[in-house]
């Protein structure tokens, strides 16, 4: 064999082993730069539990397409699973000081007639599982309670440490790399990062590009449910602050509540639910959102006149300072939350949105960031020999309890809204007295991480 031959093969044999040598140690690397694409409650989550479980051994960089965090935006949001969780994170008194006890639900129909009495606090108390999870604190105290979405994000905020977040950067996609993933923003800017997190709610744009590389669609249908919210000043509805009053009529339901805010103020909140026109089912295109104060209050008061609701909830509905309207989306949960070769991940409504008749978005969204967090710990310590084995233990350990959390949002948003009364009315009273009730909201106030 010719000297130069040999040395050809030679090198092309060793540029070949070279190649290989660093593309293993491209996948190999320690997971040093990460970003998270959204800051809202999921978002901000995962970087305090980052910061929790890994330090400074991870620069974390958290990106929001809003061009600042914006006080008096949305509605309220009830927490339980998720307290615990962020009780273990170090902001348990935090969500105390600015939340308020959800102590008792009860359902009502038109008439008064009683369909559901639940007592949270009891319920919790009674369970030795919640209590062992942490929904009961040191102090004595559930952590059960509600509180204004643009508060919640405050407290996050604050505790997600001193590096801002970067605002106004939409993403408009995601390019794999050999041992990493960039984003790509509207704005031109592109950031290279070994994980990228995407927290970045039901219209999810980091969805979007995991599910292309998978070559299915995103998984985003209608509910054919549509939800009105209205926000009063405290001390404008008829009910104790610390009951979540739910009252069923013909073509309407509305859930009146009392959320703690900024500054220790309360806020009231009037939600109206119905089915909305048109064909449910199909693929979500937009998000059709009526931001609109006036035209909103006037409907939701017209729908709670004609469903012959009781004369106060009209009346909280006309104090709305602050209203708007949606059409209510659910993602398939049963569909890759990882991709962009193991270097993108999803977590919060990005992964699982589902209906709000549990109230367990945030819930669920705050317990998958502490996970996947503990996961990445895991990974670092050898306890994971892999980023693909740790993000497959987190979409393992994660994926039952939201998928069975979806579907049953999804069947009680039929129940409530789709239903003859009479049936409705049965339904309620059977699941109130057999403990059904009970156990369904056991089974999402209680963390399962």
């Amino acid at each position: 064999r010719p000297p130069a031959m040999a040395r050809a093969r030679s090198g092309a044999l060793a540029a070949v082993c070279a190649a290989a040598l660093a593309s293993v140690s491209a996948l190999e690397r320690p997971i040093r730069r990460v970003g998270i694409v959204g800051a809202g409650p999921a978002g901000l989550t995962q970087a305090i539990a980052l910061r929790h479980f890994l330090g400074d051994a991870v620069d974390v960089t958290v990106f929001d397409r809003a061009d600042q965090l914006r006080p008096s935006l949305g509605g309220g949001v009830q927490l339980n699973s998720g307290a615990a969780v962020l009780a273990r994170l170090g902001l348990g008194e935090a969500l105390k000081a600015c939340g308020e006890p959800a102590r008792r639900v009860r359902g009502r129909n038109a008439a008064g007639d009683t369909l559901l009495d639940l007592d949270l606090e009891a319920a919790i108390r009674a369970s030795p599982g919640a209590a062992a999870a942490g929904l009961v604190d040191a102090a004595g105290d559930v952590l059960a309670l509600t509180v204004m979405r643009d508060e919640l994000e405050r407290v996050l905020a604050e505790a997600a440490g001193p590096k801002p977040i970067v605002p106004n950067e939409r993403l408009v996609g995601l390019e794999a790399l050999p041992g990493g993933c960039a984003c790509l923003f509207a704005s031109g800017r592109r950031e290279e990062f070994d994980l990228v997190i995407g927290a970045d709610g039901i219209r999810s744009e980091a969805r979007r590009a995991v599910l292309a590389e998978k070559g299915g669609g995103l998984g985003t249908f209608d509910t054919g449910i549509r939800i009105q919210w209205g926000i009063a000043p405290g001390g404008s509805r008829a009910g104790p602050a610390g009951e979540l009053h739910q009252w069923f009529g013909p073509g309407a339901y509305c859930l009146e509540a009392t959320y703690g805010g900024a500054g220790g103020a309360r806020f009231d909140q009037c939600v109206v639910v119905h089915a909305a026109e048109g064909q449910a089912g199909a693929e979500a295109g937009g998000m059709n959102p009526n931001w609109d104060t006036a035209d909103v209050r006037g409907a939701m008061a017209a729908r709670l006149r004609a469903a012959g609701l009781p004369a106060h909830l009209e009346a909280l509905a006309q104090k709305c300072e602050r209203c708007f309207e949606l059409r209510c989306y659910t993602h398939n949960p049963l569909v890759p939350w990882v991709g962009l070769g193991g270097r993108a991940v999803l977590v919060g409504d990005a992964a699982h949105a589902m209906p709000p008749f549990l109230g367990q978005g945030t819930n669920q969204a705050v317990q998958d960031a502490y996970l996947l967090a503990k996961e990445l710990a895991a990974l670092r310590d050898g306890s994971r020999p892999s980023l693909e084995a740790a993000l497959s233990a987190y979409t393992r350990a994660r994926l039952p309890a939201v998928a069975r959390l979806v579907a049953s949002s999804r069947l009680l948003g039929v129940v409530e809204t789709a239903l003859p009364p009479l049936a409705r009315d049965t339904f309620f009273r059977t699941t109130g007295a057999l403990g059904v009730a009970k156990a369904v909201f056991l089974d999402g106030a209680t963390p399962k991480v």
